[in-house]
């Protein structure tokens, strides 16, 4: 009876948000206009990519970030860093507080004659060269911004900055790009030491 009870606060524990995350469904429904915006996920993966050439640049477009939901207070970010080549490209990985491409608890970094540039807090950042896990305790629930490329801004036009190339190296005096780099991250949320549910956005506003 023990193991039984174990078992099922285990699993209880797992699902403790899933009341938080319905809700939150409902506040963002399917739509055709919008197609499904809210997806809920128990793990959830970055990916960067370039190659270069004399004729043209082959890059991800998309992918090397996300707005994530994180149900409950307190919850463990685990990430799982994977990157090519190992120890020569590095890569910002940084998480922000809200989502970081509408500007939300915005702090003003740049202001300039015909505009303003905006960025979310940063929590937490690392410049990272090896394959290797991370871990970052998110303080409260609510909205964060997962980043491959550093910080992402938002102009008081509306625009969204971000950095969209990593592997860049300084060699002999002069910066130089690396011509073929590939990085992802896998991660996930933890309660206790197990993987929750959460919710991430799919199209990014």
């Amino acid at each position: 009876m023990r193991g039984e009870l174990e078992s099922l606060k285990e699993g209880y524990d797992r699902l403790a948000g899933l009341p938080e995350l319905v809700n939150l469904s409902i506040r963002n429904p399917v739509t055709h206009l919008y197609g499904s915006r809210l997806y809920i996920v128990s793990g959830y993966c970055l990916n960067y990519w370039h190659l270069l050439s004399d004729s043209r640049i082959d890059r991800s477009i998309h992918g090397f970030y996300t707005v994530f939901y994180a149900p409950l207070d307190n919850l463990t970010l685990k990430m799982y860093l994977f990157v090519y080549p190992t120890g020569v490209v590095q890569v910002p990985l940084t998480l922000q507080i809200g989502n970081a491409l509408r500007g939300e608890s915005g702090i003003m970094v740049e202001k300039r004659l015909n505009y303003t540039v905006w960025q979310s807090p940063v929590i937490w950042s690392v410049n990272a060269t090896e394959n290797r896990a991370y871990e970052v305790t998110l303080p409260t629930r609510g909205w964060y911004t997962l980043s491959m490329t550093g910080p992402i801004q938002r102009t008081s036009s509306g625009a969204v900055k971000y950095w969209c190339f990593i592997g860049k190296r300084f060699v002999n005096g002069t910066w130089q790009w690396i011509e073929h780099v590939q990085a992802w991250v896998d991660f996930q949320l933890l309660k206790n030491g197990k993987p929750i549910l959460f919710a991430v956005l799919r199209r990014y506003e």
